[in-house]
């Protein structure tokens, strides 16, 4: 009899197991299904940073009928309830076992990011993977049209007695190149950026600032890089200026004055590629630059971003400057905007009717084109080329 008792109860409390499981199951179905509801549609995911899917119109077609569930499930995949919630902690869990949750980042040592990925056929932002490996390279023919452009826009801006300077500004992967999944290696020995360096070198006169040295010996001191970001810190800017003030002043002696300037350190929130795969929680160093001001800057248009093209004086200083600039600049631009009487930025590469409009403008004395590393290799286009030769 006691068997048969025992029996009995195993027996409930295994119904009794099953029913509780299948209702945990139903409510954390249920929970999302509800909150999808009651919440209103958002336009944008902050966790993805994209569009999500609208819900579509109710079809009035046949066609509309038989796509009708498969534009509803990529709307539902997109709204149901805490999906925020469920993605951050998705990604944060890749993050943690060193699987990047975006195909756009490469996840490193010790905690460093990486722009791009080793995968194959991966071409996006210009490959800067593909870069590091030295797999993107000049032909000799681009490499001599290249080099000889850019002989033809000096000789052009000289004879209207303007400077020209060139500017390469690493990518991450070169000076953290120890930082990369060790998978990560070179197909070749020489870069696009060594292959440009030493032509130029060789065969030009061009004034070009390679900065690739000057940060691998700098980051055994400081970190010059944001881990969880694409670009460079103010320990990196503050004495990249530096030498560029250099090559400034070797072309016009008393007019600059070089500084470097005192950093204190801070914090700041995660970068670019932490908002690529969803992890931007964290924070890491921020050093930012003190000045000791000289004057009271102005810039035109009011109230104009570093996103559009603009112009800030400093009545102080005596030179004129443009500079034709991608992203790397804007931390760089906090210490030239206090070198130069006027200072102009233009946020796309140097082209012909922009150098016109700007020189016609601003009445500079130098120009400046700085591109990224991951910009190389290029090649101007026919139009382009000819325009210095034909002027």
């Amino acid at each position: 009899m006691q068997n048969s008792n025992l029996g009995f109860n195993i027996q409930i409390l295994y119904k009794l197991n099953s029913y509780i499981i299948i209702s945990i199951f139903c409510t954390l179905v249920f929970i999302p299904f509800s909150i999808g509801i009651i919440e209103l549609d958002k336009e944008i995911s902050a966790i993805e940073k994209r569009a999500l899917v609208q819900l579509p119109e109710f079809p009035n077609t046949i066609e509309g009928i038989n796509k009708f569930p498969q534009l509803f499930d990529k709307y539902y995949a997109d709204h149901f309830g805490l999906r925020d919630w469920f993605t951050k902690y998705y990604k944060l869990v890749k993050y943690r076992i060193g699987d990047s949750p975006s195909e756009d980042v490469t996840i490193g040592k010790n905690g460093w990011l990486f722009l791009g990925s080793a995968k194959k056929n991966y071409n996006k932002y210009r490959d800067p993977m593909g870069d590091v490996r030295n797999i993107n390279l000049f032909s000799q023919p681009e490499l001599k049209r290249l080099a000889t452009h850019m002989v033809n826009i000096k000789t052009w801006l000289n004879k209207k007695g303007i400077e020209y300077i060139f500017i390469i500004a690493p990518n991450k992967h070169t000076i953290y190149f120890d930082q990369l999944p060790d998978y990560i290696t070179k197909v070749n020995e020489k870069s696009a950026t060594d292959q440009l360096v030493e032509y130029l070198h060789e065969h030009t006169n061009v004034t070009i600032v390679d900065l690739r040295q000057l940060l691998l010996k700098l980051k055994d001191k400081h970190q010059i890089y944001f881990k969880t970001d694409t670009h460079w810190n103010h320990y990196a800017a503050n004495i990249v200026q530096y030498k560029i003030m250099l090559e400034i002043e070797k072309m016009f002696p008393g007019k600059i004055k070089p500084k470097i300037n005192r950093l204190l350190l801070g914090k700041i929130g995660g970068g670019d590629l932490a908002n690529f795969i969803g992890v931007n929680f964290f924070k890491e160093p921020f050093p930012y630059p003190i000045f000791k001001e000289t004057c009271e800057l102005s810039i035109y248009p009011e109230n104009a971003n570093e996103t559009i093209d603009h112009t800030v004086i400093c009545d102080s200083q005596q030179l004129n400057i443009i500079i034709f600039r991608d992203s790397f600049f804007e931390t760089l631009q906090h210490y030239f905007v206090r070198k130069f009487k006027r200072s102009t930025y233009i946020q796309k590469p140097l082209n012909y009717p922009s150098l016109v409009k700007y020189i016609e403008l601003e009445k500079p004395d130098i120009v400046i084109e700085e591109l990224v590393e991951r910009g190389l290799p290029y090649v101007p286009s026919e139009i382009e080329f000819n325009h210095y030769i034909n002027d």
